[in-house]
């Protein structure tokens, strides 16, 4: 049977939603496994991952020498990945060095001065991580100098790669929703394998800080959490109530309360990288808990006072914005560039189009961060004006990039002309996972037991709204706006709802 027999035969998903799960990525038996039994074993072998078995070849090779860069990301999920990889070479008995550059002025990818920097330390390979799909020219001049280079990103994959061993769940193998730090913790899980015949129950019994930084890059990165995901943050949550982990112990003492990934999160991802060395990476393989709480109390006061700030230039943009023309560009140079990111994604949820939001670097380079609502695709935007761009990339919906600042009269004007002749409309089917006009109490059903296991759909529904409203009220159903208590669903042209673990959330109405 195929997959979608499979999940149809062996476990009753409604014909329609089998569909909709194989679009989301449960595309073989293994994923359909991990899906509705998300437990330990049922995590997919690092071997499935394309190119996996070459990339820990090569990591091996050079793995007994001082001889391997990671080159990471300065977000909190490519912070992650690079500790996972330091952490792992390290019981490996190797001594890695890390560079993470700094987000403005270093830019998104690999840089022929990252090239140039471990040429000067001797290293032979580089292991680009949560970045490196666009270095094309920089991958060809690292091999000029005899350095080797491993990318392993999950951003979107652009049409020409670099010439690199490529690791990406989008190559198959594994959720496409994997995040770096997920896939770096299939690296580690590879090596250690290969090296000492050992398994994940290695790493639990010995290194379980590994599976939780795992699932600290998976959820500050928003990743999708079902299937593998799950499995990962699941098992990171356990762990943590089992073991006491100088970090959550830190956040216990200066906070009074009990310290979760999700409480972490917005505290460290306050810090970004000195351009080199990266506190959070620090922090995460630190011992010293004297360290680990003198830091982190000076992080936790320093994220409250900009938490304060930024919220209240958030209010200050709100009520400034009188009139919307399909998309936002915030001239937020008064900003660090390092915030301009939680704005703009703010800014972005209030008023449901995407969002540019632009600052400067230390080089007065102009830098800056896009969000966007569901289905955009402001890569596209982006290749669109690649020629005005430094670099550039990220996902669909939260992305990049840097520009000389002499460009930025260009940059505004041909915005207006891309969006002006930008057709979008968030009716059509391809911005939902699913559309219905009648209600099936099979299809709800299946639904309603996929939200319980972490799966997301955005769903349209039309037609008879007062039938399907009347049935649905039989299920959870999440409207803390009274949307359904304010309007008769027979007066409305469509309701917008999103199946979440709590329930059915009502996102919109027209």
């Amino acid at each position: 049977m195929n997959v979608e027999q499979v999940l149809i035969n062996e476990y009753k998903v409604h014909p329609i939603v089998a569909k909709a799960l194989i679009r989301k990525g449960i595309v073989d038996t293994d994923l359909v496994k991990s899906l509705f039994y998300p437990t330990i074993e049922n995590l997919l072998p690092y071997r499935a991952i394309a190119n996996m078995e070459l990339a820990l070849k090569e990591i091996l090779r050079y793995s007994s020498k001082e001889e391997i860069l990671i080159w990471g990301h300065d977000d909190l999920d490519g912070v992650s990945s690079t500790a996972i990889l330091l952490k792992v070479l390290r019981i490996l008995n190797s001594n890695p060095i890390y560079y993470i550059p700094k987000r403005g002025s270093q830019g998104h990818k690999l840089t022929r001065q990252g090239v140039d920097f471990a040429y000067s330390k001797g290293i032979k390979l580089i292991i680009c991580v949560d970045t490196g799909l666009s270095s094309i020219e920089e991958v060809e001049y690292a091999k000029e100098k005899g350095i080797s280079v491993i990318i392993a990103d999950h951003h979107e994959m652009p049409e020409e790669l670099p010439s690199a061993i490529i690791l990406n769940p989008k190559l198959g193998g594994t959720i496409p929703y994997l995040s770096a730090s997920g896939l770096s913790l299939k690296i580690a899980l590879g090596l250690i394998n290969l090296k000492f015949g050992y398994d994940i129950n290695f790493i639990l019994e010995n290194h379980p800080e590994i599976i939780i930084y795992s699932a600290l890059g998976t959820i500050s990165d928003r990743m999708p959490i079902f299937s593998e995901n799950k499995i990962i943050v699941d098992l990171a949550k356990e762990l943590i109530n089992k073991y006491s982990f100088p970090l959550f112990r830190a956040y216990s003492l200066i906070t009074g309360q009990g310290a979760s990934i999700e409480s972490l999160i917005p505290i460290l991802s306050t810090i970004n990288s000195e351009g080199e060395r990266h506190l959070i990476v620090e922090l995460l393989l630190s011992d010293d808990e004297v360290f680990v709480e003198e830091q982190l109390s000076r992080i936790y006061k320093y994220s409250l006072e900009i938490t304060t700030k930024l919220d209240a230039e958030v209010k200050r943009i709100e009520r400034n914005i009188k009139r919307i023309k399909g998309y936002i560009l915030l001239d937020l140079r008064h900003l660090s560039p390092y915030h301009i990111g939680y704005i703009a994604s703010r800014i972005k949820d209030k008023f449901k189009v995407p969002v540019i939001a632009i600052s400067y670097d230390e080089e007065h380079k102009i830098v800056a961060e896009i969000r966007a609502p569901n289905g955009y695709n402001m890569l596209e935007f982006l290749n669109a004006l690649s020629d005005l761009f430094i670099n550039y990339g990220g996902h669909k919906n939260a992305c990049g990039f840097s520009m000389e600042a002499e460009n930025l009269t260009d940059f505004i004007e041909e915005t207006e002309n891309y969006f002006s002749n930008y057709k979008v409309n968030l009716k059509l089917e391809e911005n939902f996972d699913l559309i219905i006009d009648k209600f099936d109490d099979e299809l709800f059903q299946s639904l309603d037991n996929l939200r319980k296991l972490g799966v997301r759909f955005k769903i349209l529904l039309k037609g008879d709204l007062k039938d399907i409203v009347s049935k649905l009220k039989y299920y959870t159903i999440l409207d803390n706006q009274q949307i359904l208590s304010i309007y008769a669903p027979e007066n409305l042209n469509y309701i917008v709802i999103l199946t979440t673990e709590d329930g059915f959330k009502i996102e919109e109405i027209g």
